[in-house]
This record gives structure tokens, sequence and C-alpha cells, in this order.
């Protein structure tokens, strides 16, 4: 009887293993959610169709009108994003932008694409209206789409305005091959512009506090990578991480070595930046652990961390918003052990 028991205790164990791993990996959670009463429903401005008649005007006052309508964009676009001098106008240098664009195909493939913002509008709209949940005193963001010439800041932001340069988020585009390293691939899919719009709206509302060691960064990281989850439908840790399914199932399968990795390397409380990046900056793999692992895993266990304290402590989305613990205090209070 005691061996039937026990071997009943083992199945049941595995069993609950088994739902916990297939919850990490790859199931939409449910305490995530940030309910809204009202999904106001918004427009996307095309700043990328207004370059594209900019270039083939010549009317002046049309072209003033055009320049108007952009405000205070049309020089952030012009000086900083494609850096361009402003003599005159910035028409010749557009126009020469332009000119490559469409040489290399980048323009077609991008307005192909994105003929139509619907889309992408229903989805904003909803990530605008959790987004004022979490932050009611916060500018509603306002959106709109641009080219940048895949410019390695694919996302802009200016005051409420989120500009996103939808060149950087194409499937199937046969450039990015020339322009980005493999491990960078992934981030540039379509399916990666809700949760990087997120991501940006979420760092600019919650500037980082002074993250003196890893266990700051990764706990910051963590919250911001939690939120993200509320902000989007689809918050899966592929989703929220960004990884591809591969990279996703080496941190689940790999989690314990990385936190006792962290921990015998006596990283947790260090404060140089070199470690600190090891842990958190885009690479191929995250340098401390092995090859095979993706970059940025510090990120994914600040994740976990965060998500643990958030469900011991009972916390909503909205509260871990305005949560000010100190990182070691959500390390203590969320039980996490790697495991």
């Amino acid at each position: 009887m005691s061996k039937l028991l026990l071997m009943l205790k083992s199945v049941h164990t595995l069993i609950v293993a088994l739902l916990i791993l297939i919850t990490t990996a790859c199931g939409n959670r449910d305490y995530y959610r940030i309910a809204v009463d009202v999904v106001e429903p918004i427009s996307i401005a095309r700043f990328d169709s207004l370059i594209y008649k900019y270039v083939h005007l010549s009317d002046s006052a049309v072209i003033t009108a055009l320049m108007t309508e952009s405000g205070e964009f049309w020089k952030i676009y012009n000086r900083h994003i494609l850096g361009l001098n402003d003599a005159p106008l910035y028409c010749d240098g557009l126009r020469n932008f332009y000119r490559e664009c469409a040489d290399i195909g980048l323009y077609d493939m991008t307005f192909d694409q994105y003929e139509s913002a619907d889309s992408d509008a229903r989805l904003l709209s909803q990530v605008a209206a959790r987004y004022k949940r979490l932050f009611p005193d916060k500018l509603t963001p306002v959106f709109q789409y641009h080219v940048s010439g895949l410019s390695a800041q694919s996302v802009v932001t200016m005051d409420s305005l989120i500009s996103i340069s939808i060149d950087c988020y194409l499937d199937n585009c046969s450039l990015y091959n020339r322009r980005y390293y493999d491990y960078e691939l992934q981030q540039h899919s379509r399916s990666r512009l809700l949760p990087d719009v997120s991501e940006v709206l979420l760092r600019n509302a919650l500037p980082s506090p002074p993250m003196v060691t890893l266990l700051d960064a990764m706990v910051y990281e963590g919250r911001i990578a939690y939120l993200t989850g509320g902000l989007i439908d689809d918050n899966t840790s592929m989703a929220i991480m960004g990884y591809t399914v591969d990279g996703n199932n080496w941190c689940v399968e790999n989690e314990e070595l990385v936190w006792t990795t962290i921990i015998e390397q006596g990283d947790l409380f260090k404060s140089d930046n070199i470690t600190i990046n090891k842990y958190l900056r885009p690479a191929p793999f995250t340098a401390t652990l092995a090859q095979n692992s993706p970059g940025r895993v510090g990120r994914w266990v600040g994740w976990r961390i965060v998500d643990e304290y958030a469900r011991r402590e009972g916390l909503t989305p909205m509260q871990i918003a305005t949560d000010r613990r100190q990182a070691d205090e959500v390390l203590r209070l969320s039980g996490y052990d790697g495991r």
C-alpha cells in the first residue's frame, strides 16, 4: 500500500511539474490581464505616406502644408533619424533617401505589408487603454508609422507620440540578412511590433531606478517584462521575451542551472557594467552560460522573480506598476530559488 501511495505521489508531483513547465513555456497568463471598461478606437498617422507625397511633389504650398502637418517630428525625423542636413528643407536628402529605399525594394515591401493600418490600430487601441489604466496621469499615446531605412531605433518617442519604424517589422524580408545578425532576426518580425511599442511605453512611464547591482537591473527588467505581458493579448513568455521556441525552452529547462551559476559566481550583487551587460544586453548567447543559451537570460530570470513576487503577494499589474520595493526585498518575498 505504501509503495502505491508513493507511486501515486510521484505521478502527482510529475504532473504538477509538467503543468508548471507548460504554463511557463507557452501558456497565456490570465492574472496578467489589465481589465478596461472602454477601449477608445484610435487611428495611426501615416508619416510614411506623407514622405512619399513629399518627395513626389513640387508645389511649395503643398510641401509647406505637409511639413506643418507633421509638426515637430519633421525635424527629428530628418536630422536625428535619417541624419540629413536642413538645406533646403531636407528636400534633396529625402529624395535621395527615398531613391535608395526604392532601389533596394524596401519602401515597396514595407508599403505592401502595411497598406492598411487597421489591424495594428485595433491592437494598439487596447494597449493604449490598458496603459492608461496602469498610468492614469500619463498622456494617452498617439501612434504613427514612419520608414527609417532600418534604423537601429525602431520605435521613437516624443512627448506622447510613439512613431514606429515599420520597415524594421517586416515578415520574410530578405534585406534583413544583410542588416542584422542571425540572433537579431527574431526581433524584427511583424509580431514584435506590439511588444516593442508596449515596452517603450513602459520604460518611459517607469524610468529605471539607480541600478547598483545585477539584481537591481534584473528586477527592473522583470517589472518591464511583467507589465508588457499585461498590455498585450499574447502574454506568453516567448511574446514577452522575444525568444525563439528553442531559446525559450532552453531557459525553462535550465532555469535552476542559470540561477545556480549566478549565485556561485557571485554575480548577483556585482555592480560592474561588464557583468550586468553579459546578462542583459542583446547577444547571440549569454556569455556566462552555454553557447546554446539565448541572450539576455538575466532579463528572463528577472521576469521570473517578479512573476513569483506578484503571485505570492497577490499583486495586480496596477500594483506592480506603482510598487517601489527594493530589488533585494522583491527577491526575498518572491521566494525565488531557480525552481
